[in-house]
């Protein structure tokens, strides 16, 4: 079980992923005014951040298809073989469902697909924030539940994803703070130091 520090860290955490997955500039710019010096050397994408910069090759990564697209979705790279299309529909049903035992309408709400990753990010968000709330409150059963739908999240949607998504970015990917960010990600993901 995570402490109520360990929390908030994950939080944080997840929250700057969520940012970026989405490409809300504005949000990123107010964490990371906050955020001491020091604090900042953690995060290898932060020095090549320039937001002009940034904005066009995030939109040529992740959002206008061409030769540079890095799908940023959990369906994309999910599911590879024979009866992948039957898959996905079921990964989807059951995210959608994670979305909604949670009352969680965010991708409603910004009219994004449920798989895309700053979805799941901020869903995982959400998740992290009901398990402070939990442990704060010392509601152990709620914060256990929490951890285990979160553990779920990634073991499902984010973690099969990983290597494909890398794989995908190797060849594409142009602009040093989407490149850093990408590794930062994947890595921090993979050894499950992320939100664990």
């Amino acid at each position: 079980m995570q402490t109520q520090e360990e929390l908030q860290g994950s939080l944080a955490l997840a929250n700057i992923m969520s940012v970026i997955w989405l490409g809300d500039w504005e949000q990123y710019e107010n964490i990371f005014a906050k955020m001491p010096e020091t604090l900042k050397n953690e995060f290898p994408f932060h020095p090549f951040y320039n937001r002009e910069e940034v904005e066009i090759w995030y939109d040529n990564h992740f959002f206008v298809p061409g030769s540079f697209f890095i799908p940023p979705y959990f369906s994309s790279f999910c599911c590879q073989n024979k009866g992948a299309v039957e898959d996905s529909k079921k990964s989807l049903i059951c995210l959608i469902g994670h979305y909604e035992k949670m009352g969680f309408y965010f991708p409603l709400e910004k009219n994004l697909y449920p798989d895309h990753l700053g979805c799941l990010m901020v869903f995982i968000t959400s998740i992290l924030q009901e398990q402070l709330k939990a442990v704060q409150s010392q509601n152990t059963e709620l914060s256990d539940e929490m951890s285990t739908l979160k553990n779920e999240v990634l073991s499902d949607f984010l973690y099969p994803i990983l290597e494909p998504l890398q794989k995908c970015a190797e060849n594409r990917v142009k602009h040093p703070f989407i490149k850093e960010f990408l590794n930062y990600f994947c890595r921090n993901v993979e050894k499950e130091e992320l939100l664990s």
